[in-house]
């Protein structure tokens, strides 16, 4: 592959901006549990990057159009920002903190495993009073899918290596036992890897890109929306008067590149894999899955983009639809293989439309958004925001009123 496409595969990658739109409560609701919506690699929080919204880029607020009709106490949707480029269990770790409150403990064992400080920042919490009785719904787009998987399982299971190395000074999120979610959503999450983290995105390409394209922001596609990169444990922090060429050298060759605790990791097959392997599905919770089909096949069979396809995404669609010997990978939504989208494979699953709504401990999977591609799904194609505003506000409204009939 010629460097230049090379280069513009990655800018798909690494803009992978990741869901939701506006409802009123279910009338009939069986819960009123808020939906909390995990961005993706890349992802940036409100007010980062002036009016463009990580859910709904420039055209309209998601989150806000979700809680329109809502009570100011009890809202439909919260937003959950972690970091764009830490580990899935890192932001996992993060997550936990954003939505309860607290000041982020990594874990002895976790920080001291890979040489990052233990603590991290302190947040109000959007959700203090989160519990077992005050439950939630955890959605993520793109890599957030995985981000809140990682949560579940660390909310229920805990680490009892972090509880044996530190005793009462453990984390209330790694004592595990704490069953305070009802439902699991991804959307368009790459559960199984993508081929292009897997065979393009190797490490040093990776910092260098991240590198020019936050600098270069005006003359190529945004990469790097915020310059916060929120890597506080890595050392990572913009001092007080530091300029943006120090501040984005010091990213550039932080050591969190040179481990697997960062998200390319987390993205390929192995890094994939490896958090399927620690995952599960609790039996009392519900899991849905959501995924986007914007490529068809060729004469000879392989998966090119569509014609609405946005332009970043368009060479690593066709990457992904020629890619490895398994026709099934090929199917894609520009960055994910429909495949890697709709379950973990090493987990148990069903069709969404064979199976009530109210199955739990297993997966329900949908087919395909057909000729919706990644960034569709929090509007950040400026070219079809503004004709796929009304279609995903009715997808999420859907999928949050089918979470709040829910028992």
């Amino acid at each position: 592959m010629k460097r230049k496409s090379i280069i513009a595969l990655l800018f798909g990658l690494f803009f992978a901006t990741i869901g939701f739109a506006s409802t009123t409560n279910t009338i009939n609701a069986s819960n009123d549990y808020p939906v909390v919506f995990v961005n993706g690699l890349t992802g940036w929080g409100r007010g980062e990057d002036g009016n463009n919204l990580y859910w709904g880029g420039t055209e309209t607020d998601l989150v806000s159009d979700l809680n329109t009709e809502a009570p100011a106490d009890q809202p439909n949707a919260l937003e959950g920002t972690v970091s764009p480029f830490s580990s899935n269990y890192d932001r996992a770790v993060e997550l936990y903190y954003y939505i309860k409150g607290g000041t982020v403990d990594y874990g002895k064992v976790h920080s001291e495993k890979y040489g990052h400080a233990r603590y991290g920042r302190t947040f109000p919490g959007i959700y203090p009073k989160w519990d077992s009785t005050n439950k939630v719904h955890l959605l993520g787009h793109s890599m957030g899918g995985q981000t809140v998987r990682e949560l579940d399982t660390l909310l229920r299971n805990g680490s009892p290596e972090e509880v044996q190395a530190t005793g009462a000074d453990t984390s209330s999120l790694f004592q595990g036992g704490k069953d305070w979610v009802n439902s699991v959503v991804t959307v368009a999450a790459p559960s199984n890897g993508t081929p292009t983290a897997t065979d393009v995105g190797n490490l040093k390409v990776v910092r260098n890109l991240l590198y020019t394209g936050a600098i270069m922001g005006v003359k190529v596609p945004k990469i790097v929306i915020s310059n916060d990169y929120k890597l506080d444990q890595w050392g990572l922090t913009r001092q007080q008067g530091q300029s943006t060429l120090s501040y984005l050298k010091s990213a550039v060759n932080s050591k969190v590149w040179k481990t697997t605790d960062n998200s390319l990791y987390d993205l390929t097959t192995k890094g994939a894999n490896a958090i399927n392997a620690r995952t599960d599905l609790a039996p009392d919770e519900h899991y849905f899955t959501y995924s986007g089909l914007a490529s068809k096949p060729d004469s000879l069979g392989h998966y090119r983009p569509i014609s609405t396809m946005n332009s970043v995404d368009v060479v690593g669609s066709a990457f992904i639809g020629s890619h490895g010997n398994d026709p099934r990978w090929w199917p894609n939504d520009g960055e994910v293989p429909v495949i890697s989208a709709q379950y973990p494979l090493n987990q148990q699953a069903t069709r969404d439309d064979g199976a009530p709504d109210n199955q739990t401990g297993i997966w329900q999977y949908n087919d395909p958004q057909q000729g919706w591609d990644h960034k569709d799904f929090i509007l950040a194609d400026p070219d079809q925001a503004a004709s796929l505003k009304q279609p995903m506000i009715s997808f999420y409204s859907d999928i949050i009123q089918k979470l709040h009939s829910l028992n």
